[in-house]
């Protein structure tokens, strides 16, 4: 399956020189963990909820308060990104590799903006998919070890 066939369309895009506070009331607004940041129509980069955390105050209990620092201080610059014709497995791969849990999907100049690809996308394939039904096993084999309460080292 390529990514054209996967990716997220509707995509919500931030401005680089955006607060951190309209980014997290857009990404709360729009119930999404990853904006785009874009400079006119050119990716930049991607700003996600991981990087609003670190940049986020606790001021007791239940409140916080952004960092009043903007968009491209924080975002992720030249993030990795794939083309619509790439496969899915490919994506995935490169999501395991880097720990990262989008990939913007460019045009072919690598600027232009088409969809995202997200770890949500890839768990919708499986579930759409019933990847694995009810009258197969599971297809490796696994062992539970159980650490003693009571075994040295054990803290």
């Amino acid at each position: 399956m390529k990514a054209m066939n996967a990716m997220t369309r509707d995509v919500v895009c931030i401005s680089e020189q955006d607060s951190l506070e309209v980014a997290r009331d857009i990404m709360k607004e729009w119930e999404i963990r990853h904006l785009p940041v874009m400079r006119g129509k050119r990716l930049v980069g991607v700003l996600s909820n991981r990087d609003l955390l670190l940049y986020t105050e606790a001021e007791g209990f239940g409140t916080n308060q952004m960092s009043d620092r903007t968009v491209c201080e924080v975002m992720t610059n030249k993030p990795i990104t794939c083309g619509p014709t790439d496969s899915i497995s490919h994506i995935a791969g490169l999501m395991i590799e880097n720990k990262i849990d989008c990939v913007p999907i460019v045009e072919a100049n690598e600027t232009g903006l088409l969809g995202l690809v997200t770890t949500t996308d890839l768990l919708e394939l499986l579930r759409e998919r019933d990847i694995m039904d009810s009258s197969r096993g599971v297809p490796w084999s696994y062992n539970v070890r159980m650490h003693a309460v009571n075994a040295p080292g054990y803290v």
